[in-house]
């Protein structure tokens, strides 16, 4: 639901906070959309070996994804009343879907240079993935928070 009120010779719209959640889960589908796109053409065009920053980018967004995609579970999805979360809880999410979901992805990779390429396994790269997830994460956390911090006020509003 959108309201309009006019400030001085400006309207202004209100978004109520089912909107806000509409905007973030449609955002959420756009990126992951993004990212699969972008692995595609990584795949078939080599950028993975061809742009050594390629894979930062893509774990960062990666990082997003997961994070938000959680804290989206988390406090949008099932909450349709405006309810007080502590930032510390958004942290903990947040930073708990990374560890799970890229700590995961890179037991993955260890364990398919160990025991199918036989490729000596570069821990390096894995500590630089496991830290852009966790950039990542950070980004998706401050976007969270924005975007709550705007719909509870809008929701308080009404």
């Amino acid at each position: 639901m959108c309201q309009s009120h006019f400030v001085g010779k400006r309207r202004i719209f209100l978004y109520n906070g089912n909107m806000v959640r509409k905007v973030y889960s449609i955002s959420l589908l756009l990126l992951i959309a993004t990212i699969a796109v972008l692995n595609f053409y990584a795949y078939r065009f080599h950028w993975y070996w061809e742009f050594w920053w390629f894979d930062i980018i893509m774990h960062t967004l990666g990082g997003i994804w997961v994070a938000s995609f959680a804290l989206w579970l988390r406090f949008f999805r099932a909450s349709e009343e405006s309810t007080v979360i502590k930032k510390s809880s958004v942290f903990f999410v947040a930073f708990a879907s990374i560890f799970i979901i890229g700590g995961g992805w890179e037991l993955f990779e260890f364990s398919m240079d160990k025991f199918i390429t036989f490729v000596i396994h570069n821990s390096k790269n894995t500590l630089s993935d496991l830290f852009f997830d966790l950039v990542g994460s950070t980004l998706a956390v401050f976007l969270f928070l924005s975007v709550y911090n705007r719909s509870t006020k809008i929701e308080n509003r009404e």
